[in-house]
């Protein structure tokens, strides 16, 4: 039995596999890393975006945007609709061998598709994924594990009629986070901050028929805002341990995002210049491994993620959630693995899910994914500033900000984060829309046209760097008609 310590040890033992590994994403950015290290891989995505040459010299491709008129593929949104499609069906069917598809995550209809199609899925059950995934899962493991709890708990729903702002306020402090257990999909969907009565008021009146984002809310979870750092910890459940990633400072509800409905809007990660304190860092860890070994105790196997606060000058940690899936921290995370020769998760994910033969020197990996990184990935929506009726192409690739004239010149067609020579050079990728129109004139603010990624740190000491929110309205300006 191989255990596995480098990329080629990856790449021999993936050479054994009976059939193609297949990336099932709304985009072939999101789906790109197993390219580096699967000779077989290919993907399946939805939206035709600017970047899908450069995904192309990485890995084949079949886009279904490219095949279908938009008013289709604007109403695909997770893979099992994706791999409904007629067009999609037509495509595997000309692949011979088993079929082992790679996922976000999974869904009961997807479940029942794929035993049909004869399929293998590579993520959890959806049963498991919701049940662990649930606020009510999460709040009952920090109660049984004895990790550090924020102060509030979840209510039936028609407490938010009941009670008023003072009554929260004696509870837990003048500000709070008001989050709706029953919007299942993250980011900062179903999230509010509370900090005055007005705004508590406004609340309720806006939640007052009970239904958010076409959902009937049946609880409501309630506790203490608190200062401090957003962070994560991604974490891989495999049969000899659980992998740890170092601590992620995340960026959360940025100026480009005013206007938007709902708060604790996730950004993206910055790695580098943290500066954590070792004893915060160690509480991470620690923390991620009880949760992890509680995932895996249940049947949970392959990548999750945990939010936290941090409080680096109490060197306190609090756990916050577990995202049980593949996290917005991926897939830039482990391209900035890749740089540094480390195994990415995305591998031992699938080798657990394929039940393939290896061993893992857990201690020893975890010592690598706990050394320091550098970069930054930022998310770019269309926001609340702009209607637009159609999206215009963006070339994909390296650009460079050039600060006096206020706009951005195309240097060359690469995600290499390598080939960024300075901080004011970024890569546009995973999008943006290559052309198309926006259903009757409307764009959800939370699309996302791209992202933007760099090997510098995007921050400074308090804050983006200066040319950040300016280079984010350049790519708005040039993508949204």
């Amino acid at each position: 039995m191989m255990l596995i310590q480098d990329l080629e040890q990856i790449k021999r033992l993936f050479n054994r596999l009976d059939g193609p590994i297949i990336g099932v994403g709304m985009t072939a950015f999101s789906r790109i890393v197993p390219a580096s290290f699967l000779p077989s891989y290919r993907i399946i995505c939805n939206q035709k975006t600017c970047d899908l040459s450069l995904v192309r010299e990485k890995v084949p491709v079949f886009c279904l945007e490219e095949t279908l008129r938009d008013d289709y593929c604007n109403h695909v949104e997770n893979s099992f609709q994706l791999l409904s499609s007629p067009s999609v069906a037509d495509n595997m069917s000309r692949q011979t061998g088993p079929k082992f598809l790679f996922l976000y995550q999974s869904y009961p209809e997807l479940e029942k598709l794929s035993e049909k199609k004869g399929w293998t899925l590579l993520a959890n059950p959806s049963e498991l994924r919701v049940r662990v995934g649930e606020r009510s899962f999460f709040e009952r493991a920090v109660l049984d594990l004895g990790l550090p709890k924020i102060p509030g708990g979840i209510f039936p729903w028609g407490v938010m009629a009941e009670r008023g702002y003072e009554y929260w306020v004696k509870e837990l402090g003048p500000k709070f986070v008001v989050q709706l257990p029953e919007i299942l999909k993250g980011g900062g969907r179903g999230t509010f901050f509370v900090g005055s009565k007005g705004d508590y008021d406004s609340l309720r009146k806006r939640l007052a028929n009970g239904i958010w984002r076409g959902v009937r809310l049946t609880s409501v979870l309630v506790r203490r805002f608190l200062e401090g750092i957003p962070a994560s910890v991604a974490i891989c459940a495999t049969r000899n341990g659980v992998l740890i990633s170092r601590l992620q400072k995340q960026l959360i509800d940025l100026p480009y995002c005013r206007g938007f409905e709902e708060n604790g809007i996730f950004c993206g990660h910055v790695w580098g210049g943290d500066d954590w304190p070792e004893p915060v860092l160690t509480k991470a860890r620690e923390l991620a491994r009880k949760v992890g070994k509680t995932l895996a105790s249940l049947g949970y196997r392959g990548v999750a993620g945990i939010d936290f606060i941090v409080q680096s000058g109490e060197e306190k940690v609090y756990p916050v959630e577990i995202n049980p899936r593949l996290t917005g921290a991926f897939p830039v995370l482990s391209l900035l693995h890749l740089m540094h020769g480390i195994v990415p998760m995305e591998a031992f994910h699938l080798l657990e899910f394929l039940n393939m033969p290896y061993r893992l020197d857990v201690e020893s990996l975890n010592r690598q994914y706990a050394q320091p990184l550098n970069g930054s990935h930022l998310l770019v929506f269309c926001g609340t500033d702009r209607k637009a009726e159609s999206f215009r192409p963006l070339r994909a690739g390296i650009w460079e900000y050039n600060r006096e004239k206020g706009t951005s010149s195309f240097l060359k067609g690469s995600f290499d984060l390598e080939e960024v020579k300075n901080p004011w050079q970024f890569i546009v990728a995973d999008g943006p829309p290559d052309g198309g129109t926006v259903k009757s004139g409307f764009t959800d603010p939370l699309r996302r046209l791209c992202r933007i990624l760099s090997p510098y740190s995007i921050e400074k000491e308090k804050g983006l760097r200066e040319e950040i929110p300016a280079i984010i309205d350049w790519i708005q300006r040039q993508c949204m008609a």
